[in-house]
């Protein structure tokens, strides 16, 4: 029969996670004050916000579609000051942002800076329910570092209206559904958030391990919904050979940002925590094993 102590000691600890990450969702939420202002701003004198290269893709993309990957201002753009960033996502990722064109530049970016700082909720529950059956120091100190603990990262991410903020989530959302055994939406959130394939590719081992007993499905939906995303823009004015041609010739290149390790902070860090629970466990199993006295013949 179990103990009232028994009983409570799994409560408390789920109680210590929770304000964790209630502590972090309120330093993120202070992050994103602090940074809100500065998308008002260009980014500097030459260049305007990494939104305005999502933004001038998608009017490209339904005005001139064989310019989405060519750099600077181009004749018929829509008018950003001083001048645009260059679009270097892959194809699908104009598919979500084709609701944002119902809006001009600066309330676009707006709304999707606030919806990237919505979405931490959900960062902050797909943690949550990842972590929960870890060792407590482990898990909320790896839910503290996906939240909030590489700062810079969310506070650049919200200024520039940087869409890696929301990558962190969607890869991460991909990480809880396959760990929840549901390898259709794992492999939808991966496809989704795979418009930049490094921190997708880092995700892929631990996506692998979590959806081990359905790996078929997460496979064949994976592919599935990588085409249906992406293989549209191959028979549309070769958007889609026209992004391969520039990744091969090396003409889209940028140094790293802050916030370009956001997912892939987000993703190696509860790799790190999966394979030291997994030694942890072994560990224990193996000294129960040694430890163990031997039943005596009777």
């Amino acid at each position: 029969m179990k103990t009232p102590l028994a009983h409570q000691q799994p409560k408390n600890k789920k109680l210590a996670l929770i304000l964790v990450i209630i502590i972090a969702l309120a330093l993120n939420a202070t992050t994103f004050c602090l940074a809100y202002p500065e998308t008002l701003k260009p980014m500097s004198s030459f260049y305007a916000k990494d939104f305005s290269a999502y933004y001038i893709g998608e009017y490209r993309l339904l005005h001139n579609p064989s310019a989405i990957y060519i750099g600077g201002n181009q004749p018929g753009d829509y008018p950003i000051t001083p001048n645009v960033q260059t679009f270097k996502y892959t194809p699908s990722f104009l598919i979500f942002l084709a609701p944002f064109m119902v809006l001009n530049y600066q309330n676009a970016l707006n709304v999707f800076d606030i919806l990237q700082f919505v979405s931490i909720f959900a960062l902050a529950f797909f943690v949550y329910k990842i972590v929960k059956d870890k060792k407590l120091l482990w898990g909320g100190t790896a839910a503290f570092i996906v939240l909030i603990a590489f700062q810079p990262g969310y506070f650049w991410g919200y200024a520039q209206a940087n869409a890696h903020v929301i990558q962190a989530v969607l890869l991460v959302g991909s990480l809880y559904f396959g760990f929840s055994k549901k390898p259709w939406l794992s492999a939808l959130l991966l496809a989704v958030g795979a418009f930049d394939p490094r921190g997708a590719l880092l995700a892929l081992p631990l996506l692998l391990w979590y959806n081990r007993q359905k790996l078929w499905k997460f496979g064949v939906g994976t592919v599935a919904f990588l085409a249906a995303f992406n293989l549209p823009f191959f028979f549309y004015n070769n958007i889609g050979l026209n992004f391969l041609q520039t990744e091969v010739n090396g003409t889209i290149v940028s140094q790293i940002y802050s916030y370009d390790v956001l997912p892939i902070f987000a993703v190696a860090t509860l790799t790190i925590l999966e394979a030291v629970t997994l030694i942890d466990k072994k560990t224990n199993f193996s000294v129960q094993l040694e430890t163990k006295p031997l039943k005596q013949k009777q």
